[in-house]
Formats: C-alpha cells, structure tokens, sequence
C-alpha cells in the first residue's frame, strides 16, 4: 500500500511540476518583452502567433508529437520550452523526496506515512516549490538578456512570510529558526526597509526598461528537431531517475540509491544545462560589459546612496537591539511573539521566522556588493542578486542561503573556466548559479551542514552575532 502511495504522489507532483515549467515558458517569453501575462490568455506559435489548440500545448508530449515544430507555419520551436518543464518537474521531485519521501531534512514533523507528511508540512513544500520555480524562470531570463526581472522575488518572499505564518508545527523547532531576539529585530527591520523603500519609489519612480531587442524578437534560441530530440533525452531519463530511485526508496532515507546519487544527477543536469545556455554567444554579453563601464564612474556614489537607502533599517535594528537587552522588555516580547491563538498555529513567531532569513540573507548580499563596488570601483554585484538572496531567505533560511552562496561561488567559478573556450565576456549572470547553489544546499544540508568547516563557521557566527544567553538555541 505504501508503494501505491508514494508513486501517486509521484505522478502527481510531476504532472504538477509540467504544468506549472509550461506557464514558466509563457512568463520567460512574455516578460522581457514588456508583453501582459493575461493578454492574450491563450499560447501562441511565436512565430506565426496562431493561437495554439490544447492538445499542440500539452508539456512535452505535444512538443515530441509534432516534432517539435509549429503545426500551422511549420518553423522550428526552441526547446527551450520542454526542457524548462522537465526541470521544473525534476526540482519538484527532487523536493518531494528529499522533504518528505526519503526525508532527509530535519525539522519536519515526521509524520508515520507519506499522506500525514504531506498533509502537516504542505505549507514548508509550497514555499519551496515556489521559490525554486521563481529562481528557475530568473534564471532562465538572466541567461538570455542578463536582466533580473524582481517581481519573482517579490513573489517568493510573500509566499515565504504567507506560508511560515500558517506553518508552525511544534515539531518544526528542529528547523532552521530564529532566537527570539533575532527574530523581533528582523521583522521591525523588514518594515522599515518596506517602508523606506515605498516612499523611495514615490519619490523616484521607476519605469520599466525593455531592451527593443527583446521586445522585436520572436525567438532566439531555435533547435533544429533532430537536435531537438536529442537535447530533450537526457532531462526525461534524469526525471524517471528521480521518480524511480524516490519510488525503490519509499520512506527509507537510503534506499537502493544512495542519497548523494539522488541528488547528484539532477543537480548535474541542471549544471549541464546552464552551461550549454550560457555557452550561447549573445548580443547581451557585450550589452552588459558595456554598460557596467559606462556605470563605473557612478559605482561609488551609487553604492553610498544605497547605503542611506539602508540607514533607517539600521538604525531601527539598533535600536531594537538595545531595547531588547532588558529582561522585561525582551520577556513581554518574546510573548506576544509566541502567541498561539489556536493549539500549536503561532503565526508571529512563524513571520518572525521568515524574516529572519530575509534580513539577514539581505544583508550578506548587500556586503558583498558594497565591499565590492567601493574596492573595485563598478559593480561586481547586482541588486537583483541581492533580492534573489533576500527571497530566498525567506524561505529557506539564512544558513542554507549563506551555504548555498558558497557553493555558488565555487560553481560559478568552475562553470567560468569551462566556458572560456567558448565566450570571452567577463560577465557572469549570477542568477542561475544562485538558484543551482541554493538548490543544492536545500537538499544535501544535513551532510554539508555537518561538515567541520561549516560546523565552525556557524559556531562563530551564532556566538558573535546571534547569542542570546537566556533563550536555549534552536538555530542549527
């Protein structure tokens, strides 16, 4: 009965993640060339833009059926579009299993089947799901045009504050949680800084810049449908892998494939993949070294604008700080932090949570890139990687994104050395490294969590930054 179970489950989430890669598609055509999401509401051939029958917009079968080709003009379609589908259903899966059905994260309420998992831990899942699919199609915008489009993140981090409110299980100590200290100074942070920047952005509204480029093209990233085919192979066979091995497992942690195997080939697939795309010679490669230099000379006093930008969030966190250093203050608090207007539900406690990680995971970004513009002068680090490392934040918490960072920075740096045979531009679009290292920080966090550099690192950090002597640490 448990098998039965668990490959429902299976199919179900796949189906799911399909649908959900084949609105991504529609959201990475559409976007970058300043097109509505509503208008029109049905697909079309990029083409020939004929609108598209439901059966010619099935995720992937519909693509191998013609062949991967318009049915009305005849013209080769990217395929981009199938294997967009096919990892995000590999992304889900992979969650699925690592969350729930081989559960090696920990701080999960371990429920005794995988119907009960599911049913108490949704909201964490969700959160998940909807930050990584947001990552994927910033990722894949980023490949193309090196433009960071920051309504996904604004996206994912509601979904974050949304989703931890209602999630909090008794169970989910053993997550990654604030003290509570931490977690009152994060939110009056969080609602200064929203506030500072809405009166920012009356104050200096921004319009939205679309490259006329992007808005005039129709489809840049053409196959032929022989090596359409062959391109579309390795995705599918990496997603019955995944569907297979979390099957042969059903509940145990190891299972007939072990962990790192699991979690090593799609993350090698989606590797891969961001390498063959940002192999591809662009117009924007140029464009963007380009402008960096043309924006060198500002680079300083735009970074120390930023940093007034940030002041009032500061000062705010400071003075929180202070405040709660009173034994009264910081008990009466931690109360109303902790109310529970319904058996375990302590939805302040589980925004606190939330904004936590976005804050901090903020502010590891935005070191960086101050650090960074006033050492060398231009910009080194985008503000759209800083809300892509917020975001994530807010969802996965400030250690996998800190862990998830340096595993970016690792990769990134390899994936630089093997495209330097085929593109000379010093610019790097950050964006789909980001979402290759969170990813895998999320997934193998136990084992990286317990290596003894990592294991020194936070042991630094939690007694610098974050210890407070009166609450008992559930931060890992």
């Amino acid at each position: 009965m448990h098998i039965v179970v668990t490959l429902w489950w299976l199919l179900f989430f796949t189906a799911f993640g399909l649908s959900v890669g084949s609105f991504l598609n529609v959201v990475i055509f559409r976007l970058p060339r300043g097109l509505q999401l509503s208008k029109p509401t049905w697909s079309f051939c990029p083409h020939c833009e004929t609108r598209l029958a439901w059966f010619d917009n099935l995720p992937v079968l519909s693509y191998l059926r013609l062949g991967g080709q318009c049915r009305y003009c005849s013209l080769p379609i990217s395929v981009r579009y199938p294997v967009v589908e096919l990892l995000t259903a590999i992304i889900v899966v992979v969650l699925l299993d690592a969350f729930f059905i081989a559960q090696w994260r920990q701080g999960l309420s371990n429920g005794i089947d995988l119907n009960e998992r599911i049913y108490l831990d949704w909201p964490l899942f969700l959160a998940h799901v909807i930050l990584f699919t947001c990552l994927l199609a910033m990722s894949a915008i980023d490949l193309q045009h090196y433009w960071i489009d920051i309504r996904f993140t604004h996206f994912a981090t509601i979904a974050g504050f949304v989703l931890f409110s209602i999630w909090t299980p008794q169970a989910s100590q053993n997550w990654i949680r604030p003290y509570d200290t931490t977690a009152v100074i994060c939110l009056a942070v969080f609602v200064t800084f929203v506030i500072t920047l809405y009166f920012m952005n009356r104050a200096y509204p921004v319009e939205d810049e679309i490259d006329p480029q992007i808005a005039e093209s129709e489809n840049n990233d053409e196959s032929p449908p022989d090596e359409s085919r062959a391109i579309i192979w390795p995705p599918l066979l990496v997603l019955l892998f995944v569907i297979v091995s979390a099957l042969l497992a059903d509940g145990d942690r190891t299972g007939p494939v072990s962990r790192i195997w699991r979690a090593a080939i799609p993350l090698a697939l989606l590797l891969i993949a961001i390498l063959r795309e940002a192999a591809t010679v662009r117009e924007s490669d140029t464009e963007i070294i380009e402008a960096i230099e043309e924006e060198a000379p500002d680079a300083r006093r735009q970074t120390l604008f930023e940093l007034s930008i940030l002041t009032p969030a500061i000062i705010v966190g400071v003075a929180m700080f202070l405040l709660l250093r009173t034994e009264s203050t910081g008990s009466a608090i931690t109360a109303i932090l902790h109310w529970n207007p319904a058996g375990e539900w302590q939805p302040l406690w589980g925004l606190g949570t939330a904004a936590s990680g976005y804050i901090i995971a903020a502010a590891i970004g935005w070191t960086v890139r101050i650090l960074s513009n006033l050492a060398f002068g231009k910009e080194a680090f985008a503000t759209g990687d800083i809300h892509m490392m917020a975001a994530a934040g807010a969802v996965i918490g400030w250690p996998t994104v800190l862990l998830g960072f340096v595993v970016t920075c690792v990769i990134a740096s390899l994936g630089w050395v093997l495209l330097l045979p085929f593109k000379k531009t010093r610019a790097i679009p950050l964006g789909p490294w980001l979402l290759l290292g969170f990813l895998t920080a999320t997934i193998l966090y136990q084992p990286l969590i317990e290596t003894p550099v990592i294991q020194n690192l936070l042991f630094i950090v939690d007694h610098l930054v974050l210890q407070n002597p009166q609450e008992s640490p559930v931060m890992p």
